[in-house]
């Protein structure tokens, strides 16, 4: 209950501080690019830690809507909704433990989320190439900020050969563990941009995200008996995928109650890489020049006005 009403004074908060933003800096946009995971399935060796653990293969797409209101020179608020595809291969990963167990996953994920952004006036340029037009700006910002996920992780069984029919794992319970499709996240990261005429906007974007749960790949701690699972018998098999192969643990360490079966100290997270197109709604003249002329005062020699993005 306490998450859900976070998650409504969030989106409700967003939703009044861009209803009343008309008079200041409002951008209409989309953005669009990769996806990719850190978590218990797939990776690479144990011993790359972090971002270095990420498996290229495993990229897939993030795209979705965004609004951006520049209520102060140094200082936006962003909200914006992105639909992305996760995924993870234990085939794939070079630990040969994950490898043994084969288990995958794929999820798609809605994120709704709010952000915080600060442009350190140190990384920007209002006149790109020192012309005194003012026609492309250049802004460097970072950001942190606070969202929610939907997410409904899936699997297929590696035995089916080439046939890929995927299961929802969540109703399965395949670690006889109950989790909400609705989970809390924390962005955070870093992009730049380049304004032309003052209107259109062209982005880039760095996104990491910290997830408040480990069921992301539905998999977090240890095997279970298949009485704890849900009564669909596909529940079990898609639990403990072991193979036997030539370099990885045998078939004890796998599948039976009380065995490791993924990382309980660890949340999983996901990142974004994404570009960006928005479209910029004109405000009053005054707002930069009357209220913060003092801070651009060093860009007059170049003639014109600053731009206001």
């Amino acid at each position: 209950m306490k998450m859900k009403k976070l998650i409504l004074i969030l989106i409700l908060g967003c939703a009044v501080q861009f209803a009343s933003a008309q008079r200041y800096n409002l951008g209409f946009g989309w953005r669009a690019g990769v996806s990719n995971y850190l978590g218990d399935i797939g990776g690479g060796g144990i011993s790359r830690n972090f971002v270095y653990n990420l498996e290229l293969k495993d990229t897939r797409w993030a795209t979705g809507p965004t609004i951006n209101w520049r209520f102060h020179p140094m200082f936006a608020l962003q909200g914006g909704i992105t639909y992305a595809r996760l995924r993870g291969e234990d085939n794939e990963a070079e630990w040969r433990t994950r490898k043994g167990r084969n288990l995958n996953f794929r999820n798609d994920v809605f994120e709704m989320s709010c952000k915080f952004e600060i442009y350190p006036q140190i990384l920007s340029l209002s006149d790109v190439g020192y012309r005194g037009r003012y026609r492309v700006d250049y802004q460097t910002y970072f950001f942190f900020g606070l969202g929610a996920v939907y997410h409904s992780p899936k699997a297929y069984l590696n035995s089916s050969g080439d046939t890929k029919e995927y299961y929802k794992l969540r109703p399965l319970m395949t670690e006889g563990q109950k989790y909400s499709p609705v989970v809390i996240t924390a962005p955070f990261g870093g992009g730049f941009f380049f304004t032309y005429k003052r209107q259109h906007r062209f982005g880039f974007e760095f996104q990491w995200s910290w997830v408040f749960t480990d069921y992301l790949d539905d998999v977090h701690d240890l095997y279970v008996d298949p009485s704890m699972m849900a009564s669909d018998p596909m529940a079990p098999l898609l639990a403990n995928q072991y193979i036997d192969q030539p370099g990885v643990p045998g078939p004890q360490n796998y599948g039976n109650p009380g065995n490791l079966r993924g990382d309980p100290t660890d949340r999983d997270n996901y990142m974004f890489m994404t570009v960006s197109y928005h479209f910029l709604i004109r405000t009053r003249g005054g707002f930069y020049r009357s209220n913060y002329s003092w801070m651009y005062g060093r860009h007059r020699k170049w003639g014109g006005t600053k731009a206001k993005f």
